[in-house]
């Protein structure tokens, strides 16, 4: 009964480890990474929903401008923050503050000197005041905020690759523990349930976006809609772990019915009681 017991503590906790380690991986390969980050925000459409917004958000607090002179402004900004010009500035901005969080070096900085100029070139008055606000870069890490980070992704890499080995051990354990004859059916155990918990997190990714968005506007205190870039964002999360997570579940389920293949059709240890037939070879 307590080499049983341990043998289903030790899948449990192979499980565990290997679920959890295949996220961090995803998350390091995936959010971590400039360019795959900045591919999905750009499929998903925020940069699209971003620059349909500006106008809205910096006239929001306009309420001395007429209604002429708003829907100027308004029509300007749209001019001069084109989709191409939000798309830049993100990848801008993942690249510096990711490399900054993998690298600790350089400090992260996002630059908008170009955009007076690109008013200046609409026809708007850009007086000295408001180009001096923009020629200097915008440090993102003034107050040190993103240090803890850098340093929290040190440790993060060694639990990348601790995770690795220490479900090794588990396995290898299991393998000792186990009962003969259920060898091979409490490892295949252990990608069986996690496969089916990747399965049913790759579910919850199809379908949660549809029943977040609207939730989530509920509570954004915004004088305007923000819901397409709620819905914008919530699209590139799926797409950054919906593939992975598939692919995931795929190779676990496969692994798991290769296992009971091997058991079940190759005579395996489930099979613990047979032995061969010997053969009387036909006499002439």
């Amino acid at each position: 009964m307590g080499r049983r017991l341990l043998s289903h503590l030790l899948i449990s906790l192979a499980v565990f480890i290997l679920t959890a380690t295949f996220f961090m991986w995803t998350v390091d390969s995936r959010v971590l990474e400039p360019t795959a980050l900045s591919s999905e925000l750009r499929k998903a459409g925020v940069a699209q929903e971003i620059a349909k917004l500006m106008p809205e958000i910096v006239t929001a607090d306009k309420q001395e401008s007429t209604l002429e002179e708003a829907e100027d402004m308004k029509n300007k900004i749209s001019q001069a923050v084109t989709v191409d010009y939000v798309d830049q500035k993100i990848t801008e901005i993942t690249n510096s503050v990711l490399t900054f969080v993998r690298n600790g070096e350089p400090q992260p900085v996002i630059s908008l000197s170009d955009f007076p100029e690109r008013l200046k070139a609409l026809g708007v008055e850009t007086d000295g005041d408001f180009a001096d606000e923009f020629a200097k870069p915008i440090e993102l890490n003034k107050e040190g905020k993103l240090d803890n980070i850098n340093k929290g992704y040190e440790t993060f890499k060694l639990l990348k690759y601790a995770g690795l080995a220490l479900f090794a051990v588990l396995m290898l354990l299991e393998w000792f523990v186990a009962e003969k004859g259920q060898k091979l059916k409490r490892i295949s155990r252990v990608f069986l349930y996690a496969g089916v918990s990747y399965l049913i997190y790759w579910l919850a990714l199809i379908v949660a976006p549809g029943r977040l968005t609207s939730t989530l506007q509920k509570n954004v205190n915004a004088e305007y809609d923000t819901m397409g870039l709620i819905d914008s964002v919530l699209k590139a999360v799926q797409g950054i772990f919906s593939g992975y997570f598939l692919v995931f579940t795929v190779v676990c389920l496969g692994i798991a019915t290769l296992l009971y293949a091997i058991r079940h059709y190759r005579h395996g240890d489930v099979l613990p009681g047979s032995a061969p037939v010997a053969r009387t070879p036909l006499k002439k």
